[in-house]
């Protein structure tokens, strides 16, 4: 018989689940180590948790983690949807969501080209791996979450996906960084003019910004309505017919999550404060518990994962490229739709100061897009490749 794990009970289990992230987060901001820029924060979220189901100090299968990832996962879909200002970013940089859109199509193209490549080293479920990697370079760390839910895609699988896109990312972010020191060419080869850029950039400096002041009667309207979301998805979808094994109800569920957050940021809801820091919560205690239910014999095949995603996020670049010298964009904003779309929330705020300064509340709002298209993307990439296999 198997010991029991050191903290077996739903109290126990819950404390290390929130001291993991919190640990890590406030170790970051607190002591600023250069360790954190080349593993952030997350990649810790999810080895420590590895490590300590796999030394039997909490458990690798526990009914928390299926119940809590059963309502935290379309909750933070629909709190960060909520962010989405559709018409301010197609007033102001449409130019810049259409490429965001093009690197979009280039990642699900590189993903399914990568998994067709190195399919005879990739196990029989890569498929569904390979939509959650998709998920998370269209959108972030919430997209990888929701479709790797919606695709069941098992714990050691959603392990390698994130290593791969954190070793990934350590060679793209400095890649999109140093780009700014080839502008002039850059932009010479996009045919993009100086009054072009200009003109944008007074447009970006009247984005209008959301308040940061949050009441605890905010926190409980995007609860319930989050909630409400849910149900709503849960009930369309269980009309809707299946062709599994990706088009499941639990995938349709998620899909109509995300449509229906999409139609909630038309509205006032929009302007409730805290999407961002509720979602993320709910997004990194994920994490953590996914982390806590790998195992870490199943990590074996990272290293065709991680070939695959070099030959994903090339085709991804190539794609930006093209998009910009169709629409006529400068080096930076064709930067910042990447990484908007690549990073996330988190990261594209970094490359757009870094950039130029008036592009950081644009780089959110694309990213926020991108939030938006990555469930959509990454269940059609695991379809394209479940189709393909």
């Amino acid at each position: 018989m198997d010991p029991q794990p050191l903290f077996n009970d739903l109290f126990g289990v819950m404390a290390v689940i929130c001291m993991v992230p919190v640990f890590f987060l406030w170790l970051e901001r607190k002591t600023k180590w250069k360790i954190f820029d080349f593993l952030p924060a997350i990649i810790w979220i999810f080895l420590t948790p590895i490590f300590l189901s796999n030394l039997n100090i909490i458990p690798r299968q526990s009914a928390i983690y299926t119940t809590f990832k059963s309502f935290a996962v379309p909750l933070f879909i629909v709190l960060m949807l909520l962010d989405i200002n559709i018409r301010q970013s197609m007033k102001v940089a449409w130019r810049g969501a259409i490429v965001l859109t093009i690197g979009a199509v280039g990642i699900v193209v590189g993903c399914v080209g990568a998994y067709v490549a190195f399919s005879a080293g990739l196990p029989d479920d890569a498929w569904s791996g390979f939509g959650a990697l998709a998920g998370s370079w269209i959108g972030g760390t919430g997209n990888l979450a929701a479709v790797a839910e919606s695709l069941d895609t098992p714990s050691e699988l959603v392990g390698i996906v994130v290593i791969v896109d954190n070793l990934v990312y350590l060679v793209y972010f400095p890649l999109i960084l140093t780009c700014k020191r080839w502008a002039k060419p850059f932009n010479r080869f996009t045919g993009v003019s100086d009054r072009e850029i200009e003109h944008f950039i007074q447009a970006t400096s009247e984005v209008e910004k959301k308040t940061h002041e949050v009441h605890f009667s905010d926190v409980l309207t995007l609860v319930a309505w989050g909630f409400v979301a849910m149900v709503a998805a849960r009930w369309i979808a269980g009309m809707v017919p299946e062709f599994p094994p990706v088009l499941t109800m639990s995938t349709w569920t998620i899909l109509l999550v995300t449509t229906i957050g999409v139609l909630m940021s038309a509205t006032p809801l929009k302007d409730v404060p805290g999407t961002e820091p509720l979602a993320m919560s709910f997004v990194y205690l994920y994490m953590t518990m996914i982390g806590a239910s790998a195992d870490l014999r199943q990590l074996g095949d990272a290293h065709w994962f991680l070939v695959a995603g070099f030959m994903a996020i090339g085709i991804h670049l190539v794609f930006v490229v093209f998009g910009a010298k169709l629409l006529r964009l400068d080096v930076s904003m064709a930067a910042v739709a990447s990484v908007a779309c690549v990073g996330g929330a988190a990261s594209a705020p970094v490359a757009a100061g870094y950039h130029r300064e008036e592009l950081v509340p644009v780089s959110i709002m694309l990213a926020l897009i991108g939030y938006a298209l990555g469930n959509y993307l990454g269940v059609a990439t695991a379809y394209l490749c479940n189709l393909v296999t």
